[in-house]
């Protein structure tokens, strides 16, 4: 298990130094997330052009980073997310899931075509 799931499956808030920049980018998830499925997260953010060292992963939104995917199971005002999913488990289990999830990515792939 990846250092900061563990400590987010613990709840513990990281501390972060004022001098060290975070990462640009945060994913959403709930503190019993799995998130052994690494491979499928990392493709999914490779189609929106983000990377896995590009992106922290927290179980609520903090100031700083971009939040590209919500993937909580109680979604929170503002939803400023890329992508809004159900839990990871969810997406990988139901085709209804990964469709939504595709159409959002197709979505975040043409803004971004039209903004670049």
């Amino acid at each position: 298990m990846e250092k900061s799931a563990f400590l987010d499956a613990m709840n513990i808030t990281r501390w972060r130094s004022a001098d060290k920049p975070g990462k640009p980018f945060l994913v959403l998830h709930d503190i019993d997330a799995d998130l052994s499925a690494q491979s499928f997260i990392e493709q999914v953010l490779g189609l929106i052009n983000v990377t896995l060292e590009q992106c922290d992963f927290d179980c609520e939104m903090h100031k700083g980073p971009q939040v590209v995917w919500d993937m909580r199971k109680t979604k929170r005002r503002p939803r400023v997310a890329w992508l809004v999913s159900a839990p990871l488990d969810d997406v990988m289990q139901n085709g209804d899931e990964k469709r939504q999830l595709w159409q959002q990515i197709c979505q975040v792939v043409n803004k971004q075509q039209n903004d670049g």
